[in-house]
C-alpha cells in the first residue's frame, strides 16, 4: 500500500497522489477535480479554435498545481523562500532562457518540432542540458542537512521540472501567438498535442528528475540502513542513467515520430517515471515517519479520527508524515508540553 494513499498500491498509475503526496483524503479529491478542470479547459479552448490560450493553458497547468500544493501543505513552512526559489522559481527562470536559447538556434522552428537534420542534437543533446538544468536548482539544497529525507529530494527535482517545462513550453511557442487567437488547424491534432505537452511531458520531467534527486538525497542525506532499499535504480549512477534514458528516450519520440505513435510513447514513458517517483515516494514517506516518536494523541487530518501521534494513523492507515506539519495538531484535551513540565 502506497503511504500516502493507504487506499492505492504503491504499484498504481496515479497521477495526483504521485505528484502531490502529501495532501490528505479532502484535498486530494480537490486537486483530482482542480487537474480535471483544467484539462476540460484545455480541451474546450481548442475545440472552438483558441490553440494559443489552450498552449498556454496547458503550459501553466501542472506548474500551477505544484505551486498550489506546496502553498497548501506548508511541507517547508521554516523556509518557504529558499525552497520555493531554489526549486520553482529556478526552473521558471532556467525554462525561459533556455527556450529563448534554443529558439534562437539555426533552424530551430520555435513551436513543434525541429527543421534540424541530425537527431543528434534535438534528441540526445538537449534533453541531457534541460535535465541538468533542472536539477540544478534542487541541487543548491543537498547541502543544507535539514533536508536530510529522500523526500526532500523528490519533491525539490519534480517541482523545479515541472516548472522548467512549463516555462519552456511558453517560450517555445511564442511564434504562434503571432498567428492570431484562432490560427488555422484541426482541433483533434491540437488536442492530442496540448495534452502531451501540458501532462505526459511534465510527469516524465518529474518523475525523471525527482527520482535522480531522490536518489541523491538518498546516497549523501538518508540512513546507511536505507540506502540499498531502491536497489539499483537507488544509487546516484543508476539513478542518472534511468533518468537519462527517460528523457532521451521521450525527446528521440517527439524528433523522430508523427503525432498519434509519438503520443503513445509518450504516454508509456511517462507511465514508467511516475511508477518510480512513486516508489521513491514510498520509501521517502516511510522514512519521515520513523522519525516521529510517541509524544499525545492527535487528530488525523485525513479521517478525523483520533490516533497516537506516532509513524501512521491507526484509524486510515496514512504515514502521518505525509501530511502538513501544521494540520498535525494535538487533540483539544491533549495535555501541552508546558503543562506537563
Amino acid at each position: 500500500r502506497f503511504a500516502a494513499a493507504p487506499d492505492e498500491r504503491v504499484n498504481a498509475v496515479a497521477l495526483v497522489s504521485t505528484l502531490f503526496p502529501q495532501l490528505p483524503r479532502a484535498d486530494m479529491r480537490s486537486f483530482r477535480l482542480a487537474f480535471a478542470v483544467g484539462v476540460a479547459i484545455i480541451v474546450g479552448l481548442a475545440l472552438i479554435g483558441f490553440y494559443p490560450i489552450a498552449l498556454a493553458s496547458a503550459a501553466v497547468l501542472v506548474p500551477l498545481l505544484m505551486v498550489l500544493y506546496l502553498w497548501d501543505v506548508d511541507i517547508y513552512e521554516d523556509e518557504p523562500l529558499t525552497t520555493l526559489g531554489a526549486t520553482m522559481l529556478w526552473g521558471a527562470l532556467a525554462g525561459i532562457l533556455y527556450g529563448w536559447l534554443v529558439g534562437n538556434l539555426p533552424g530551430a522552428t520555435g513551436f513543434g518540432r525541429s527543421n534540424l537534420t541530425s537527431i543528434l542534437v534535438p534528441g540526445i543533446g538537449q534533453p541531457i542540458v534541460e535535465g541538468a538544468l533542472m536539477l540544478a536548482g534542487p541541487l543548491l539544497l543537498l547541502r543544507w542537512k535539514r533536508f536530510n529525507d529522500v523526500l526532500d529530494g523528490a519533491t525539490f527535482g519534480a517541482a523545479s521540472a515541472v516548472s522548467f517545462s512549463g516555462a519552456h513550453l511558453i517560450v517555445q511557442a511564442l511564434p504562434i501567438f503571432g498567428a492570431g487567437l484562432r490560427p488555422a488547424g484541426d482541433a483533434l491534432p491540437w488536442i492530442v498535442q496540448l495534452l502531451s505537452l501540458g501532462v505526459l511531458q511534465p510527469v516524465i520531467a518529474a518523475g525523471a528528475v525527482g527520482s535522480f534527486a531522490a536518489a541523491l538525497w538518498l546516497r549523501y542525506r538518508s540512513p546507511v540502513n536505507d540506502r540499498n532499499a531502491l536497489g539499483v535504480l537507488g544509487q546516484p549512477a543508476g539513478a542518472l542513467v534511468g533518468a537519462l534514458v527517460l528523457l532521451i528516450a521521450a525527446a528521440l519520440a517527439k524528433t523522430l515520430l508523427t503525432l498519434i505513435p509519438q503520443t503513445l510513447v509518450l504516454a508509456i514513458i511517462a507511465v514508467v517515471a511516475l511508477l518510480w517517483l512513486r516508489r521513491v515516494l514510498h520509501l521517502g514517506l516511510l522514512q519521515e515517519s520513523r522519525e516521529i516518536g510517541v509524544a499525545r494523541e492527535m487528530r488525523c487530518p485525513n479521517c478525523g479520527l483520533m490516533t497516537p501521534e506516532h509513524t501512521f494513523c491507526g484509524q486510515c492507515g496514512i504515514s502521518l508524515r505525509a501530511l502538513p506539519r501544521s494540520r498535525r495538531a494535538p487533540a483539544p484535551d491533549a495535555p501541552s508540553a508546558a503543562k506537563a513540565d
